[in-house]
């Protein structure tokens, strides 16, 4: 009798085990809110002081802080505080603030660690958005964690999709944000 029960709890818990690691159906998540933003980045370069939005604030030994380091820009520290526009375009009015700081982590390739917020206010949002993660730049779409919110995203937790939308040298880049919001308080 007790080498039957053995041989029934053997295989109950065979089958267990093999019916949850192959899962019939996969759980598709879908976004409980989405935004689209764009966040344009003038870097301070020694000239552009009155329209400058971010600033190298650490750079390696030797180096200077208006001008980004050779090689990957390994080693720069930038913080920013970059207008917000519904638009790609610079000079639309601003919804809110993206605030926060880049840093080029990376000898071999143009990869930035970012930790930043966008603090929005408008009539259809108020509140923050907390991101982070690392940005590999030479990817075209990138994707970072949203890890929360305050106001009209309270506890809300996602993903943001980056985009490169634009550029001009090491001094003026535009990311376009497509966030997804997965779980919404």
């Amino acid at each position: 009798m007790g080498v039957r029960n053995s041989i029934v709890l053997v295989s109950f818990m065979l089958f267990l085990a093999l019916s949850s690691a192959f899962p019939k159906h996969k759980k598709q998540y879908k976004p409980c809110k989405n935004l689209v933003l764009y966040f344009h980045d003038i870097i301070y370069n020694g000239k552009n002081a009155a329209n400058a939005t971010s600033a190298i604030v650490a750079a390696p030994q030797g180096a200077n802080l208006t001008i980004l380091a050779p090689q990957f820009h390994f080693g720069n520290i930038a913080v920013f505080d970059d207008p917000i526009t519904l638009d790609n375009n610079l000079h639309s009015k601003p919804v809110g603030r993206a605030q926060g700081m880049y840093i080029y982590d990376t000898k071999n390739t143009y990869t930035a660690w970012l930790g930043f917020s966008f603090s929005l206010n408008t009539t259809a949002y108020q509140g923050t958005i907390n991101f982070i993660g690392v940005d590999p730049l030479l990817i075209k779409t990138r994707d970072i964690s949203v890890v929360g919110g305050t106001g009209d995203f309270f506890m809300h937790r996602g993903v943001a999709t980056i985009m490169t939308d634009a550029y001009e040298g090491e001094v003026y880049f535009r990311l376009r944000v497509d966030i997804n919001f997965y779980e919404c308080w």
